[in-house]
């Protein structure tokens, strides 16, 4: 693969700006500059990428420990506990809750399966926030455009 293609990787958003943004106080909407709008729906949208990407990973490394689990049960899969647990479900269930390694790479599958529900539709709320700043700034533009038309119209 192009290492063009992963030229997202170096995208490293200012923590502190944001957590600047995700505590924004909306009363101050008003007194802020649109520059700052600006700044933030850039700054959002970097973070964006950011978060598809490290999710990515994520999900890849959950990948890799799943396929790694599956072929260590098929390794130690026997006909005879097959024929023992009836369904290989429950065999391959057997298999892991008696092997302490294989245990413990359940673990971290559960683990990870946890954290991926919890970040799940973050990224939704994020692209509505970006738009939310928009409108902020469109809806700015428009009300500046009708002051300086009612004021070159009189």
């Amino acid at each position: 693969m192009d290492q063009g293609i992963l030229s997202f990787r170096s995208v490293r958003p200012d923590k502190s700006l944001i957590d600047e943004i995700f505590t924004f106080d909306v009363r101050k909407l008003e007194a802020t500059p649109g520059v700052e709008i600006s700044k933030y729906t850039i700054a959002l949208a970097q973070w964006l990428v950011y978060y598809k990407s490290e999710t990515n990973k994520t999900k890849v490394e959950l990948l890799k420990k799943q396929r790694m689990l599956n072929g260590a049960v098929t390794q130690l899969l026997t006909t005879e506990i097959l024929k023992q647990y009836k369904t290989k479900s429950a065999a391959s269930e057997y298999i892991v809750a008696s092997t302490q390694e294989l245990n413990t790479i359940k673990y971290g599958i559960d683990s990870t399966k946890d954290e991926l529900k919890l970040l799940e539709g973050v990224d939704k709320t994020i692209s509505e926030l970006i738009a939310a700043f928009k409108r902020e700034l469109t809806r700015r533009e428009n009300e500046l455009y009708s002051v300086r038309k009612e004021r070159y119209s009189n």
